[in-house]
């Protein structure tokens, strides 16, 4: 089922940019293991010759407000090859949508960039997971059309993500948890872990109770998980990582 919505998505992008697409690449959970149809969501990059025009702003807005959710949520973001030339960070972009993001596509706040500076530092994790494991949909191969991203501006970029998962971790524990440990493991041995690989890893952790729940929680399981348990892992791996922040930074020194 999820192959078929991918053909249908990928059809669709070509309908609406036609010669003016250069690929289509899939990167999240669906490349990196421990996708849970549920809940994930379908991770898209879509890549242009020139900049989108309005029209095709709005042809992209209409298809993703009827087609993410059903029954998979979509998160995209369209880059022409411009941005692309030369890596930047934050990087640029022409257009993004998330489940997130709806309501303001439904209010008429978001459409495109439309010659605008919008940039996301999202984009570098995005792009080095497709350098690492990425799937071409559509299009040229990804070496051709994504430059290098440096190491640097991969880790601010997922550090970036630790921020929001520190405050958010007693509201949403399963995306929280399971990225921190992610981020953790990557500043130990710089690997790239999917959600359900670090959780794995995390059972022989001082905090494997909690690691525990939250796997079962993210398979649709109603466990009960106390702040007290989540307070006390983000402090635990809130100190591990920020050590390792500072060693890194030492060596370099």
């Amino acid at each position: 089922m999820v192959d078929s919505f991918l053909v249908g998505c990928t059809e669709k992008f070509y309908e609406i940019f036609g010669e003016n697409l250069t690929g289509v690449y899939l990167h999240g959970s669906l490349v990196l293991g421990g996708f849970v149809p549920e809940k994930s969501d379908v991770d898209l990059i879509v890549v242009t010759e020139r900049p989108m025009s309005r029209m095709d702003a709005v042809q992209l807005t209409d298809f993703l407000l009827e087609r993410s959710g059903s029954p998979y949520p979509i998160e995209i973001s369209v880059l022409n090859r411009r941005q692309l030339n030369e890596w930047q960070h934050p990087c640029p972009f022409d257009y993004h949508y998330s489940e997130d993001w709806r309501n303001r596509f439904l209010e008429g706040v978001s459409t495109y960039s439309d010659g605008a500076a919008r940039r996301d530092a999202d984009l570098a994790a995005h792009l080095t997971i497709i350098h690492h494991s990425g799937c071409v949909l559509f299009g040229k191969p990804a070496d051709e059309v994504f430059p290098p991203v440096p190491k640097e501006d991969y880790v601010n970029s997922i550090l970036s993500d630790y921020e929001d998962c520190l405050e958010n971790v007693e509201k949403d524990p399963v995306y929280s948890v399971l990225n921190i440990l992610r981020i953790y493991y990557y500043m130990e041995d710089e690997r790239i872990y999917s959600k359900d690989e670090a959780g794995q890893w995390a059972l022989n952790s001082p905090f494997s109770k909690t690691v525990e729940k939250v796997l079962k929680r993210r398979r649709g399981d109603e466990i009960s998980i106390s702040d007290e348990e989540l307070s006390s892992f983000k402090r635990h791996y809130q100190g591990k990582i920020e050590a390792s922040l500072l060693e890194k930074v030492g060596r370099q020194k």
